[in-house]
């Protein structure tokens, strides 16, 4: 780095889990460079949400074509990216910038993104920077959970139904294109395990989570699954980071909601088939967390996913107040 009052703007990416795993390194940077201004491009508006009130960043823009790029970037001194595929997108961009390389399979892709940074600014990466940072405050999940009737004894299950593809495309990738997703349990799976969870013990509330685009997973699992609280389209990503601190447990497959879970202090069963659980798993790991890993997806079973649930529950309880 050059000055620690310099300019530098940062480019992520367009998915909201990769930006969180940008969120350490930032934090890193403003912590070893406090005067610098930093400021961030996101590539859409749903994934800049999760830099919104972030202490270590000036300004995030939302930008999705080479030619604003360029304008924007002309106003730093330096400019880095931390998503090599962020840079692809942009195209033609003309603008200098340090670019992160492929990432190995071996570490976590926030902890690669840490050590980039620490090899740049030549400091070393302490456990302290190992953490996510995403803005929210408790009156957040109270607005949420107002108008359900929760009660003051009720274990309180957030399970979130979509991935990246039916975040953007909806029915139409899911209902033509589904079994190719490596990363999706079925919601007819997520189905089975609420009502088991539910036949085990009656104080359980299920919360179901996802974007507009996924209304039609929601819409099928509260047909089938009474009293669920469906948050589907309700729900920003501080939002969510602030319903993890009110929930007993998430559990989900890989996805962007997974890692704001991970985010929190929350207790989480993680459904993992072919995809890379080091690579994209929890960051960083904590005992509350387990991992469910198979070879398919199809191979994880509702039994399993539920004993792993139970025992989280008795091992971390969270005294959740009544909404």
């Amino acid at each position: 780095m050059n000055s620690p009052s310099e300019k530098i703007l940062i480019l992520t990416s367009n998915s909201t889990g990769n930006n969180i795993f940008c969120t350490p390194a930032i934090r890193f940077l403003k912590k070893h460079l406090p005067q610098a201004r930093i400021d961030v491009v996101a590539l859409n508006k749903l994934c800049a949400e999760v830099f919104d009130g972030n202490p270590s960043i000036g300004e995030v823009f939302v930008l999705d074509s080479s030619r604003a790029f360029d304008k924007l970037a002309k106003g730093y001194d330096r400019v880095i990216c931390l998503n090599a595929n962020a840079k692809k997108k942009l195209g033609d961009a003309q603008t200098q910038m340090t670019t992160i390389g492929n990432l190995s399979g071996n570490s976590h892709h926030a902890e690669q993104l840490l050590q980039f940074m620490g090899g740049l600014l030549q400091r070393e990466v302490a456990d302290e920077d190992r953490l996510y940072f995403i803005h929210s405050t408790p009156d957040l999940a109270t607005a949420l959970l107002k108008d359900a009737v929760i009660a003051s004894d009720n274990l309180l299950i957030t399970i979130h139904l979509g991935c990246g593809t039916t975040k953007l495309h909806g029915w139409k990738f899911f209902y033509s294109k589904r079994a190719d997703d490596k990363k999706l349990w079925p919601v007819d799976e997520y189905i089975k395990l609420s009502k088991a969870l539910m036949a085990a013990n009656p104080k359980v509330r299920i919360i179901i989570t996802g974007t507009r685009n996924e209304s039609f997973l929601a819409r099928q699992f509260e047909h089938e699954v009474p009293g669920t609280i469906n948050l589907v389209g309700k729900t920003s990503v501080a939002d969510l980071h602030s319903l993890m601190q009110r929930v007993d447990l998430f559990i989900a497959h890989d996805c962007g909601v997974f890692h704001v879970a991970a985010a929190s202090d929350v207790s989480i069963v993680g459904l993992f088939g072919p995809t890379n659980h080091v690579l994209t798993g929890p960051y960083p790991v904590r005992p509350q967390h387990t991992l469910i890993k198979k070879t398919e997806m199809a191979e994880i079973t509702v039994p399993e996913v539920v004993d792993a649930a139970f025992a989280l529950i008795v091992a971390y309880p969270r005294n959740v107040p009544t909404v």
